[in-house]
């Protein structure tokens, strides 16, 4: 097993979750964190009871070199990636003024809080809230962006990072069930915006779908419910090596796959798997191992490789 999900200064998990441990072979989708870009990655709880490195990093986000400034200077600190900072001064006699935003939105239902209710610069941060009963109990759920910044366009027009979030009636998804399959956390009487829940199958039975799911918007849990089949999931990948009924998603009890190997590598281990009834292949993949690996195999076992030897004639 496990441990908690990983933490990384650029990502974060498309979905949260409180477990403390997680079984090998659980795979967790992370996403970049504004202000970075890159597609989002997913990491594997390995047999070695640590997580994958993260597949593809992200990489912070370049801003555009800023305008020189009328009567004034601009002083690159840092860069100009995200998180890096510039300093602007102004000429004797003159003052610097930050470029205004308009006044936020309005949304229905709610409102919005800031350091100021008059005048919105550039950097100014407001986050909206939505309207509460007499005894403050909850009427309407927040959907979208809690909190919006001013910032600019071209930096001249002071624009809103984002539209306003908006305040719906309260949101309920149907308690979420599924056949041969309980829920392992996340269980309550009643289900809201956000909420999640995480999925296993009972004993002898895989998952085929996400273990995760979320409450929308629409009222509907995104992904769509897994099942729990009898069955496998696909077979793991090998490096330089491939196996047959790559186009399946899952495969019956019963059912084989034969592994093969790439010119110029052996397949080491065995190259027939078959899906059992427990929902596991009967013995793990086989590797495929090059030439400089496969005689250090073959040195364990009191064999050595002859290696390559130029052949001359000598003429009398």
């Amino acid at each position: 097993q496990c441990k908690s999900l990983p933490k990384y200064p650029f990502a974060k998990p498309n979905i949260t979750s409180d477990k403390s441990e997680f079984a090998v072979e659980t795979t967790w989708e992370y996403k970049c964190l504004p202000g970075y870009t890159g597609k989002p990655f997913l990491i594997t709880c390995l047999e070695t009871s640590k997580w994958s490195d993260a597949q593809q990093f992200c990489k912070r986000k370049s801003c555009t070199n800023p305008k020189d400034l009328l009567h004034g200077s601009v002083h690159i600190n840092t860069g100009i990636k995200f998180g890096s900072t510039i300093t602007f001064s102004c000429n004797k006699g003159y003052r610097l003024i930050a470029i205004p935003c308009e006044s936020p939105p309005a949304i229905a239902n709610g409102d919005f809080y800031s350091s100021s209710r008059d005048s919105f610069f550039y950097g100014m941060v407001v986050t909206y809230h939505c309207h509460v009963g007499k005894n403050r109990e909850k009427l309407f759920d927040l959907v979208g962006e809690k909190s919006i910044y001013c910032t600019s366009k071209d930096n001249e027009v002071g624009i809103w990072s984002s539209p306003p979030p908006q305040c719906i009636g309260i949101v309920k998804c149907p308690v979420p069930k599924i056949e041969n399959g309980d829920v392992e956390s996340g269980f309550k009487h009643s289900f809201f915006l956000n909420d999640t829940v995480m999925f296993k199958c009972k004993s002898g039975f895989t998952m085929k779908g996400s273990s995760i799911v979320w409450c929308q918007p629409n009222s509907k849990w995104s992904p769509p419910l897994p099942t729990c089949l009898k069955g496998c999931l696909p077979p793991r990948n090998i490096h330089h090596g491939d196996y047959n009924k790559k186009d399946k998603e899952f495969f019956s009890v019963g059912q084989e796959v034969s592994y093969s190997c790439e010119p110029g590598y052996t397949l080491i281990g065995t190259n027939l798997v078959q899906c059992t009834s427990s929902g596991t292949w009967s013995h793990a993949a086989p590797t495929c191992e090059g030439a400089s690996s496969f005689c250090s195999i073959q040195r364990k076992r009191n064999c050595f490789l002859i290696p390559h030897v130029q052949a001359f004639s000598l003429l009398s």
